[in-house]
């Protein structure tokens, strides 16, 4: 039993993440004021990228602080849609280019850009004083840095560095969309934003793996969410709870399918829940992912003989 479970969970990242990210969900719940759980939610990312990039004590620094000051960058430059769309797509590309390098600083490079772009948006969406909440976000980096310091692991076995997208697909695309998010106000933009920058996986053959992974999971992901949502009632505690419970996700599957299902019920159970539209959810993965084929077919076709 505990080895079937084993292969299908990651306990050890899982463990360590709920480390960080209950105290935070628990002193939001006490409190009533949300910034914990942001503080908890970058830690997680943070925590994932030194783990999975296994960072030395200088390099997770780093990558804490970059971080940190990719939320406040984003979240200051969303007032001006053409500048928040030039840093998204220079962030994606430049992702994916160190992937090319080594396998394990794609990880990081995600989970770096991720809660930048997530916390970085909710923060502007909501007219959020950055000064008030620079406090808390850093001590969520601190936290990670401090457990991956403690408990971490550090170097080990690298894993084959995977194909190379075309270059400049993640830069147009996520920009693309980062630019139409912010000037249009769009709600949730970030999953849109992020739905492109997950897809630019290599060639034509990775993208459209990538993108059937993440479209057949939320078909079966967002109806359950929207029959969660429409059974429970609006709370802004069970709603943070809800947004907790995605970010344990991310650690706690082992396979990419299951992970993301249970990342988009929650995240359309919570859409329904505060009155927004759950299929939305859908909606951003689908229209991601077709722009991402899209561009990547007519560069294919531009760049053929004829």
């Amino acid at each position: 039993m505990s080895a079937a479970l084993a292969r299908h969970c990651d306990g050890y990242l899982a463990s360590r993440s709920a480390v960080l990210l209950l105290p935070a969900l628990a002193m939001a719940l006490i409190s009533g004021d949300p910034r914990w759980l942001s503080a908890g939610m970058l830690a997680v990312c943070c925590l994932i990228a030194m783990e999975r990039g296994r960072l030395g004590i200088r390099a997770a620094a780093l990558q804490a602080v970059l971080a940190l000051a990719g939320c406040l960058l984003l979240a200051w430059l969303w007032r001006w849609p053409v500048w928040f769309a030039l840093a998204c797509g220079l962030a994606a590309e430049l992702g994916c280019r160190l992937g090319r390098r080594r396998a394990a600083w794609r990880s990081v490079a995600n989970f770096t850009f991720i809660p930048a772009l997530y916390l970085g948006y909710e923060m502007a969406e909501r007219g959020a004083v950055l000064s008030a909440e620079l406090p808390w976000l850093a001590g969520g980096a601190l936290a990670a840095w401090a457990l991956h310091l403690l408990a971490g692991r550090v170097g080990g076995a690298e894993r084959k560095p995977g194909e190379s997208p075309a270059f400049g697909l993640a830069f147009v695309c996520v920009g693309l969309l980062a630019w139409w998010a912010a000037a249009s106000r769009l709600p949730y933009g970030q999953w849109l934003v992020w739905s492109a920058a997950s897809v630019c996986v290599g060639g034509w053959a990775a993208v459209r793996s990538k993108s059937w992974q993440r479209v057949s999971a939320a078909l079966i992901g967002v109806p359950c969410g929207v029959a969660l949502g429409l059974a429970l009632s609006d709370s802004a505690p069970l709603a943070w709870a809800m947004a907790a419970a995605g970010m344990l996700s991310l650690t706690l599957f082992r396979a990419y399918r299951p992970a993301f299902a249970a990342r988009s019920m929650l995240a359309a159970a919570h859409l329904t829940l505060v009155g927004g539209l759950g299929l939305a959810r859908l909606l951003d993965v689908g229209a991601a992912a077709a722009l991402v084929l899209l561009v990547l077919a007519v560069g294919g076709w531009l760049a053929s003989p004829r």
